[in-house]
C-alpha cells in the first residue's frame, strides 16, 4: 500500500509552490541496509587512505621520541640489556648517543624532515638491534631455542614491525630522486 504525500499549496501571484509535509513512504526510494553498509565502508576506506600513513608516521615518530628521551634522561628499561649485550663499548656514552639518535629519528619522522635520511638512520638503528641477538643469545632466547623468546627477545623482535612501518612510510611519503639525465632515444 502506497501512501500519498500530504502537501500544502501556498498560492503566489504567478506560481503555486508545493511544500511536502510528510515524505512519500514508497519503499523503493529507501536505500537498503546493505547499500548503507557499502556507503559507510567506502567512507571509512577513503578516510583510511587519506590519514593512515600520517597516523603511522606520528605513531612511529612518537615511539622513537619517547624511547630516545628515556635513554637521555637515564630512565630507559633497556639500559641493563644494552649493558649486558654491548659491554665492550663505553655504555653510558653509547646509551646517550643512542637516545639522541632515536630522538632525531622521531623528530624527522613526525615533522617529515629529511625523511629519506631519517628512515635510513632508522633502518641502521633497527638492524643494529638485531645484532644484539647474535652478541648475547642467552639474553634473548630461552635455552638457546630461537622460537622461545625472553622478554628482552620480544622487545627486540617487535622491531620487525617498526622496520616494516618505516618501509611503508618510505614507500608512500619519500619523494623520488630527480634525475638530470634525459632518456636516450
Amino acid at each position: 500500500m502506497s501512501t500519498k504525500s500530504i502537501a500544502k499549496t501556498l498560492p503566489t501571484p504567478n506560481t503555486s509552490a508545493v511544500i511536502p509535509i510528510r515524505p512519500d513512504l514508497d519503499s523503493s526510494a529507501r536505500p537498503s541496509f546493505s547499500a548503507l553498509i557499502v556507503r559507510i565502508d567506502g567512507l571509512l576506506l577513503t578516510l583510511l587512505r587519506r590519514w593512515s600513513i600520517t597516523a603511522l608516521r606520528f605513531a612511529l615518530g612518537s615511539v622513537f621520541l619517547w624511547f630516545g628521551a628515556l635513554k637521555i634522561f637515564g630512565n630507559s628499561p633497556v639500559t641493563l640489556m644494552i649493558r649486558e649485550t654491548f659491554s665492550f663499548l663505553p655504555v653510558n656514552t653509547f646509551i646517550l648517543v643512542l637516545g639522541v639518535w632515536e630522538m632525531l629519528i622521531g623528530v624527522g619522522i613526525v615533522f617529515k624532515r629529511a625523511l629519506r635520511w631519517v628512515l635510513i638512520l632508522l633502518g641502521i638503528h633497527l638492524v643494529g638491534t638485531f645484532v644484539s641477538l647474535v652478541l648475547n643469545p642467552p639474553l634473548f632466547f630461552v635455552r638457546g631455542f630461537p622460537l622461545c623468546l625472553t622478554a628482552d627477545g620480544e622487545f627486540v623482535m617487535k622491531n620487525l614491525v617498526m622496520l616494516t612501518a618505516a618501509l611503508v612510510i618510505a614507500g608512500h611519503q619519500v619523494k623520488p630522486l630527480q634525475s638530470d639525465e634525459r632518456p636516450q632515444r
